[in-house]
């Protein structure tokens, strides 16, 4: 059985009541700041299992950090661009949209800047930010991350050709994910997770895993550890909650359950690889003013 966008009447914080049925509704929270689940065995008397580890070096050089008003925001990556872009003089980057704003206003933030490889003194600044539909403050939780995603054209030129994006094509595929981690203050990979599918939410435009991701890891790339490519960018955590509220911890070192708590990103697609076209080919008329 499948959510649907019917709400109930009540709204909580930052909880959306969607109806499954007349007699059933359960509280769906889409976390979406820089804060994401790591997954264990469920026993916190173990401690927590996070198993992300410093990021290769191959990839580790097309992914980097994004600060905003003096305060790491989350992660993005340098992406390969479109063949009718590569004499241009700058480089585009990748990442979840909403690191770029105020949460508690909905506002850009006033000054960001792309770390490469996260080294604070390779800091560039932010030219364009491709047009996109996401909406900071919006109630409706799942459209909102649907649109979690954005591109950012650079001021100076990036080394390397970056990360291809690809449609996602496979399902049940392995996966990576490349994030920065505030327990080790680097960029690491959480490998060994996969995709995960839900009987009671589904949307094709989202790709549920259970990758260790922390603090800052927002927008950072999931990767087709086959090919390499760029398949979904990390948004957040996905809380399905029924009756009680349970606490923020439980994200920590969890059981990964897509009927409850599970990590999500917002999938690459063919308008996804289409916006990055029209990007770069017209970057003052595909920006957002």
């Amino acid at each position: 059985m499948m959510l649907t966008s019917k709400r109930c009447v009540r709204h909580e914080g930052g909880f959306i009541r969607l109806r499954l049925n007349s007699a059933i509704c359960l509280a769906l929270m889409f976390n979406i700041s820089a804060f994401g689940a790591i997954f264990g065995d469920g026993d916190a008397q173990n401690g927590i299992e996070d198993q992300r580890q410093l990021a290769p070096r191959k990839i580790l050089q097309s992914v980097g950090t994004i600060y905003c008003d003096g305060a790491l925001r989350g992660t993005a990556t340098h992406v390969s661009m479109p063949s009718i872009a590569q004499s241009n003089a700058t480089s585009i980057i990748l990442t979840a949209a909403h690191v770029i704003y105020r949460k508690n206003t909905g506002i850009l933030f006033e000054t960001c800047v792309y770390r490469p490889q996260g080294r604070r003194l390779g800091s560039i600044d932010f030219v364009k930010i491709s047009a996109h539909n996401f909406e900071p403050q919006s109630n409706d939780k799942i459209q909102q991350a649907t649109q979690d995603i954005v591109f950012i054209a650079l001021k100076k030129k990036l080394r390397g050709s970056g990360l291809i994006l690809q449609a996602k094509e496979d399902a049940d595929n392995e996966l990576q994910l490349i994030g920065y981690n505030q327990t080790q203050d680097n960029i690491s990979v959480s490998d060994d997770c996969r995709e995960f599918f839900s009987e009671k939410f589904a949307n094709n435009l989202l790709l549920l895993h259970n990758c260790d991701a922390g603090r800052g890891a927002s927008g950072g790339p999931i990767l087709d550890p086959t090919s390499g490519s760029v398949i979904a960018v990390h948004g957040g955590t996905l809380v399905i909650r029924s009756g009680n509220n349970q606490p923020l911890n439980i994200m920590q070192g969890a059981i990964p359950d897509p009927e409850a708590l599970i990590n999500q990103g917002r999938n690459i697609d063919s308008d996804i690889i289409a916006r990055l076209k029209r990007f770069t080919a017209y970057p003052a008329k595909n920006s957002q003013h």
